[in-house]
């Protein structure tokens, strides 16, 4: 169902909410201070279930298993509780807890980029899954959405006014992780990064207090957020900027693998010359044998483009017509689609699974590299891996907007990414092999920029932001979180 709601859904207490600040909120919410001086159980995690109104799960409760799952099943997540937060309060009486427990906080919405995480021994894991809650200002073309949201539902809610905001390519993936960590989507070459398309923050701080965070309130915190991973605090709400999308085609055309020199070169000269209303993603697929898969890619190697282009049809068409040159081909669902569909024409999985991959960005797609991909494609050397993506770059994305947050731009032509299925360990350990190996070969157009929403662990995080602006992150989590209260992936505590 598609979500709407009046922006004073967000600007009113629940029905029956105490005030904050009273003892019989305190009572009726489990503040620990109270709820220890009745007690006597020796663990304080056991009182985790009076202090918030969202599901507690401990490693004894029935569930542990299925609460402590991230997206990425291989990731072994081993947390010393589980919190599902109902709501902005939960959030700061989890903090409470862990700052009066030693523990950490690591906060996670969908789960995706579990896998960059540190271990979670000692730490709360704190799943703001369930604030979904979303809500759309036409007018201001703002959307403000929950840190759980999915970016098929904010999509969804968006494009019934025509507006679209700039999210990733996966309708499943949750709008807080992938805009805190940048955020690339169909819509980057036109407006930029998705974390510098955010008006405004709702936070609770390591501390404790929750605020609303904005150019003109907090803006040293509001530039920290918005690209810089999550640091510094607790996101439980995020206001997004909206972009009027009157007609958008988009789709994908997928060959047989054999043809990828071809449609490789073919994407090559396509992406250096296109207007920036259009983008485009160059994939190669091992695709599985099962009954769900279209009987023309079932259990096939094929390589596919996929793109959108923001205009009118007629451009649209004429601007694909060139890729339709390649040979015939095995699907074609390139054609008009309205704005909240975007987020679906990659078709990627809105289902966990195990899995291993890694990415990084390119300076170019060159001549050189064309042939040194076509020739790993065409001599089947990518085994196991299930897919390797090329993202095309620049336009916007190139360029660092006025007031800008910790991520600016990227300074890079193309971002690349290669995983597969890893259903068990001798598997996980061959996709790292191969990513490894991929890595190594393709050194040369190597940028030196990191891309922390496509990273694995151990990527230096301070090559993200350049020497300045990861020096003056660093001192915004100083400032707003001394005590490394809070957990997130590529946590700089784990850098050498």
């Amino acid at each position: 169902m598609r979500t709407r709601v009046r922006w004073t859904r967000w600007r009113c207490c629940r029905a029956g909410t105490p005030d904050s600040s009273s003892d019989s909120f305190k009572t009726a919410r489990g503040d620990p201070s109270i709820v220890r001086g009745v007690t006597t159980e020796p663990d304080p995690l056991e009182h985790l279930g009076a202090a918030v109104r969202g599901r507690v799960v401990l490693p004894t409760h029935a569930g542990w298993d299925e609460a402590r799952q991230g997206w990425n099943l291989a990731v072994d997540q081993r947390p010393a509780a589980v919190v599902e937060a109902a709501d902005a309060e939960d959030v700061h009486a989890v903090v409470r807890i862990a700052t009066q427990t030693g523990l950490r906080v690591a906060p996670q919405s969908t789960g995706h980029g579990a896998e960059a995480l540190g271990p979670l021994d000692g730490a709360l894991l704190l799943k703001t899954s369930a604030m979904r809650d979303i809500a759309v200002d036409p007018g201001a073309r703002v959307a403000k959405v929950g840190a759980g949201a999915l970016a098929a539902d904010v999509a969804a809610a968006a494009g019934e006014h025509r507006l679209a905001p700039v999210l990733g390519l996966a309708p499943s993936v949750g709008v807080a992780g992938l805009t805190l960590g940048g955020g690339i989507g169909w819509l980057s070459r036109s407006y930029g990064l998705a974390a510098n398309n955010v008006r405004a923050l709702d936070v609770v701080l390591a501390s404790g207090e929750r605020r609303r965070v904005d150019a003109d309130a907090e803006p040293e915190l509001f530039w920290a957020l918005r690209g810089g991973g999550g640091r510094a605090a607790i996101v439980t709400a995020l206001e997004l900027e909206l972009h009027p999308v009157d007609q958008v085609s988009a789709g994908m055309l997928v060959w047989p693998a054999e043809h990828v020199g071809e449609v490789l070169g073919r994407f090559r000269a396509w992406t250096q010359q296109a207007p920036e209303s259009l983008s485009a993603v160059f994939r190669y697929l091992a695709v599985p044998d099962l009954e769900e898969v279209p009987p023309p890619l079932r259990g096939r190697r094929v390589v596919a483009i996929i793109a959108a282009h923001l205009g009118t049809e007629a451009d649209g068409r004429a601007l694909v017509e060139p890729l339709r040159a390649s040979g015939e081909t095995l699907v074609d669902t390139f054609g008009p689609v309205g704005p909240g569909d975007l987020v679906r024409v990659a078709g990627d999985p809105d289902q966990p699974a195990p899995a291993r991959g890694d990415g990084f960005l390119l300076d170019d797609l060159t001549v050189e590299l064309v042939e040194a991909i076509a020739g790993l494609v065409s001599g089947d050397a990518l085994a196991p891996l299930g897919v390797l993506e090329l993202r095309h770059l620049g336009g916007a994305l190139g360029r660092a907007p006025a007031g800008h947050g910790a991520l600016a731009s990227l300074a890079a032509g193309y971002s690349f990414f290669a995983g597969g299925p890893a259903f068990d360990d001798p598997t996980r350990v061959a996709i790292g092999d191969r990513i490894d190996g991929l890595r190594t070969r393709l050194a040369p157009w190597t940028a030196r920029q990191a891309l922390l929403n496509v990273a694995a662990a151990g990527v230096d995080v301070s090559l993200a932001f350049g020497a300045d602006a990861w020096e003056r992150l660093r001192h915004a989590g100083d400032e707003y979180d001394p005590d490394r209260l809070l957990l997130v992936a590529h946590d700089p505590a784990h850098l050498p």
